[in-house]
């Protein structure tokens, strides 16, 4: 039996006027596998990434995460259904710990979202997704530190 295709594109085009910046890209990417994408300064590898994460949109193909086309959903809905990207430089909160700063992410995904200036008392119900997230991100043991004090893996895995 075949590991799940995870993440596919299907001659995936991307033209920034009369430059042509991805051109016919196809792939398939198995649950579990490593795969990386290599060339050049110049060689589209960006584009690519942010046509797969739903950034910029193509001039023709399509993306698919789990069999579902995501080509055109906005980038929240790619992020509810589990795809993103993450950056070179990461975007956590460095002053608040491990744990608030995916809290406050449980937060955003909930639907009183806009309830952040509430005492921290308010959020216990957020308390055990929480948790769960750090243990499968391997940072359970360091929920209470300062998110700025981690090591820089550790800052990318809690990002994400």
């Amino acid at each position: 039996m075949m590991p799940e295709t995870i993440l596919e594109t299907r001659d995936l085009r991307k033209a920034f006027g009369a430059l042509l910046a991805v051109d016919g890209v196809s792939v398939q990417v198995q649950a579990g596998a490593i795969h990386s994408i290599i060339g050049p300064n110049g060689a589209g590898k960006t584009t690519f990434f942010n046509l797969l994460s739903g950034n910029i949109r193509p001039t023709s193909g399509q993306v698919l995460y789990k069999g579902r086309d995501i080509t055109k959903l906005p980038l929240y809905r790619t992020a509810h259904i589990g795809m993103g990207r993450s950056f070179q430089i990461t975007n956590l909160f460095p002053n608040l710990t491990a744990f608030e700063n995916v809290r406050l992410a449980c937060q955003a995904m909930g639907r009183n979202n806009f309830s952040f200036w509430q005492p921290a008392r308010h959020f216990t119900r957020y308390t055990d997704r929480t948790v769960a997230i750090l243990e499968q991100v391997g940072l359970a043991e360091r929920a209470r530190q300062l998110a700025g004090t981690l090591p820089h893996g550790d800052q990318r895995k809690l990002e994400l």
